[in-house]
């Protein structure tokens, strides 16, 4: 059917008049000039140079804020958005670019969404509204209106906020009423956890996207082998980030590639000057120059004693620069977008693929999802006191989940004296984390990941916890205070890997641990370790996880220990069914995006501590001796870790009622059929 969209126009300008705002304007007119220049500086809808406008702009305020709104018209049925499989609106195409062919040009709330996207990135204001109205005609002749409404921020300006579905304009009306509750409403969406959790689904999703090509590109460009794809990437974002002081200007600036010109001058290469800036930026990090030293001897080889720092006769510039020019355009903006937290984890979880790690593929090497490394940080009481230390680290997750937690808890106890906090948060990020990794590939990552953070990595140490570490710090002969330890093991280690829970129990004096492990290893594949460990720490909880929660489907269980107490015959153990956890996955090998909540999943993880730490119960997903018992263990059996659903065979007075009337009935039926003979 033709569009309709000049008669939307004409509808919707006409409501918007009468809402009794002065501030509005028409596409040829002007709310703000600062709008104006900024929409002028950027690419129209269709990706054309002078920029472009929406058909309708307006100014709100209640007194306190101003808010712009942008408004798109379409005319045309399926025309008011576009969204992904999360949701959420689109504003690029999977090449990470704005998506200005399908998704921005053709669809009423998306166009919206642009506009109001470069309003916020070129002016001061904090939020923006995009509403994009769609009008459809039915056989009679009557039209049809939807109108659907987001706020972005200046936090994240890509990500469009749904604010509500409406059929007028009514919810835009200068009167108290409407307009408390829509600035109200406006507050209010920024915060809603789903909201938030479909942004980090839609960051992981991006940074998989742009990785993936990024892979695919280095390997068909440069075949470079997978282990050196790491250092590669690594080494570009330290260079590409920079440092910021607390008031935003840079302390060391962002390389950018234009500066990287192919000279073969000794001291001035390509690579060379991306080393340069990488020894500044761990230099303004403060680490450690034993760790500095470490970090670009790793690095040297790949990018200044490579080819890749050469260009031939025929290349217009070195390898190295095309890699950087990449990383540079594709990541960057996703970092700026994501902000620092656990960044380089996201990395990990598509870059753990490039690791050439025997097993690596079968469940040995895999980061462990946020949410379960912040379960387990708070199942083990986490505070600002803590010291706490992780024998295989991986990406450094788990260190990050404890850090924001310590950090939280110093900023909340020494809220009246910042300079007691800022020293107590220097000596969280320096003294009261460790983590040890044997792979130099995944240290390397583990390391850019707590730089970026922040930067726990002073003590992040490149080493065999089972045969050479010695539980100290990784600069000088002082043992480590542990108090707290975490750990998702190589699951083909000893015992499934509860041979590094013993060898860091023996360390660790007092505290708790906490272990995300094969389940196999509490029911028979780790009895001698089990019964040893259990000598001098008592089992308290064992959680029984989604089945996949990880990339292979193999059966997890979280044990969780309190350190330095013999386990008694009647010490109670908490076993907990967690494998519906209010998540739903689909199918990791095929799907991008495969984590949704559907059912509560923070509340589920909650009343799980709750229940733990025996605390009071905020929701009911639990109920004793269903999902969850208490009960004691053999500790000289080793195999009795597991959750159990157990079964009463106590008879009961029904069981009773029900047998004899089972009789009666059968008795009954031989009598009528004659085959009793004592009647």
């Amino acid at each position: 059917m033709a569009s309709i969209e000049t008669t939307v126009k004409q509808w919707g300008d006409e409501k918007i008049r009468l809402l009794g705002w002065k501030n509005i304007a028409s596409e040829n007119e002007s709310v703000d000039p600062q709008i104006d220049e900024t929409l002028k500086n950027n690419p129209s809808k269709l990706g054309g140079v002078g920029g472009g406008r929406p058909d309708y702009t307006m100014i709100i305020d209640n007194g306190d804020k101003m808010i712009p709104v942008f408004i798109e018209y379409k005319g045309t049925k399926g025309k008011l958005e576009k969204l992904d499989k999360q949701e959420l609106v689109v504003l690029r195409d999977v090449n990470q670019e704005f998506d200005y062919k399908s998704a921005i040009s053709k669809y009423a709330v998306n166009g919206a969404s642009y506009y109001a996207m470069n309003a916020l990135k070129g002016t001061g204001y904090a939020e923006a509204l995009a509403i994009g109205v769609n009008g459809t005609k039915d056989s009679t002749g009557a039209v049809s209106y939807e109108i659907k409404c987001y706020v972005l921020n200046q936090k994240d300006p890509e990500l469009p906020l749904f604010l509500g579905s409406y059929t007028d304009f009514d919810f835009l009306k200068n009167s108290a009423k409407e307009k408390n509750y829509l600035f109200q409403k406006v507050a209010d969406v920024q915060l809603d956890p789903k909201e938030l959790e479909q942004r980090l689904i839609r960051d992981d999703a991006k940074i998989e996207a742009v990785l993936q090509e990024l892979n695919q590109k280095i390997h068909d460009e440069q075949q470079i082998i997978p282990s050196q794809r790491i250092n590669i990437v690594a080494g570009s974002l330290m260079a590409a980030v920079g440092v910021q002081d607390k008031q935003g200007d840079w302390k060391i600036t962002r390389l950018n590639p234009s500066e990287l010109t192919g000279s073969t001058e000794e001291g001035n290469t390509d690579g060379e000057k991306i080393l340069t800036k990488v020894r500044n930026f761990l230099k303004e990090r403060s680490l450690p120059v034993q760790k500095q030293k470490q970090i670009i001897d790793y690095l040297q080889p790949n990018f200044v004693n490579s080819n890749l720092n050469k260009k031939s006769a025929d290349e217009v510039r070195t390898p190295i620069k095309a890699i950087y020019q990449e990383i540079y355009d594709k990541l960057i903006p996703i970092y700026d977008i994501t902000g620092i937290n656990d960044f380089t984890g996201k990395l990990f979880n598509v870059m753990n693929a490039w690791v050439d790690v025997p097993d690596g593929g079968a469940n040995d090497v895999v980061l462990t999802p946020r949410y379960i490394t912040k379960f387990m940080a708070q199942l083990t009481q986490v505070d600002q006191e803590s010291y706490v230390w992780d024998w295989a680290l991986g990406s450094g997750g788990f260190l990050i989940s404890a850090m924001n937690i310590m950090i939280e808890d110093a900023r909340f106890h020494n809220a009246d004296d910042l300079t007691k906090q800022y020293e107590k948060i220097e000596n969280i990020k320096t003294k009261q984390l460790l983590g040890v990794e044997l792979l130099p590939n995944v240290y390397i990552l583990a390391v850019l990941n707590m730089i970026l953070m922040g930067d726990g990595s002073s003590n992040i140490v490149n080493d065999n916890s089972l045969t050479h570490y010695e539980g100290k710090y990784a600069y000088n002969e002082d043992p480590f205070p542990a108090n707290t330890f975490l750990l998702n093991p190589p699951y083909s280690a000893e015992g499934n890997g509860m041979i590094f829970v013993e060898k860091a129990f023996t360390k660790q004096k007092n505290g708790f641990g906490a272990v995300i492990i094969q389940d196999s290893a509490g029911s028979g594949k780790a009895i001698e370790i089990n019964k040893r460990i259990l000598k001098s720490n008592k089992l308290k909880a064992s959680i029984k996880m989604p089945i996949d929660l990880f990339k292979a489907s193999v059966q997890t269980s979280i044990y969780l220990f309190e350190v330095g107490k013999p386990h008694k015959a009647d010490d109670n153990v908490y076993f907990i069914d967690l494998r519906e956890d209010g998540y739903t996955r689909t199918n990791r090998k095929k799907a991008k995006n495969n984590l949704f909540n559907t059912d509560d999943a923070k509340g589920h993880y909650q009343e799980v501590l709750d229940i733990v730490l025996d605390r009071s119960k905020k929701t009911n997903y639990f109920t004793e001796n269903d999902n969850y018992y208490k009960g004691t263990i053999d500790s000289e059996s080793g195999k009795d870790w597991n959750y159990n659903k157990k079964i009463d065979t106590k008879p009961t007075e029904e069981d009773f009622k029900i047998t004899v009337s089972d009789y009666l009935s059968w008795e009954v039926s031989q009598i009528l059929k004659g085959d009793n003979p004592d009647f």
